[in-house]
């Protein structure tokens, strides 16, 4: 075989894997990305389900009981505040309301 020759199928080995290189660390990337976006939705989607679950009791705790927000929030320890709490309530509210005709 001729030096060209070996040189030129090298050249073309060498590409070949930087090629292969190349595609397996895109597929490596992306992968990785869908990992980040598929927990980050779970994420959300778990804290969203537990904002409602307490928008919920809050709502039962107001408008069930009849509480004041400021004596539901010192059943809750205190450890929301009154905006957030009204935040959470009207969410909750907002989504559980039946449809409009």
């Amino acid at each position: 075989m001729h030096d060209a020759t070996r040189r030129q199928l090298a050249r073309r080995d060498a590409v070949e894997r930087r090629s292969h290189e190349a595609s397996r660390r895109d597929r490596e990337i992306t992968a990785l990305g869908e990992m980040v976006e598929i927990q980050l939705r779970t994420r959300d989607a778990a804290v969203r389900r537990t904002e409602l679950m307490a928008g919920e009791a809050l709502s039962a705790l107001t408008r069930g009981y009849g509480l004041s927000m400021e004596t539901a929030l010192a059943h809750c320890g205190h450890v929301v505040s009154r905006a957030e709490a009204l935040r959470l309530r009207r969410a909750y509210e907002r989504d559980s309301a039946p449809p409009e005709s």
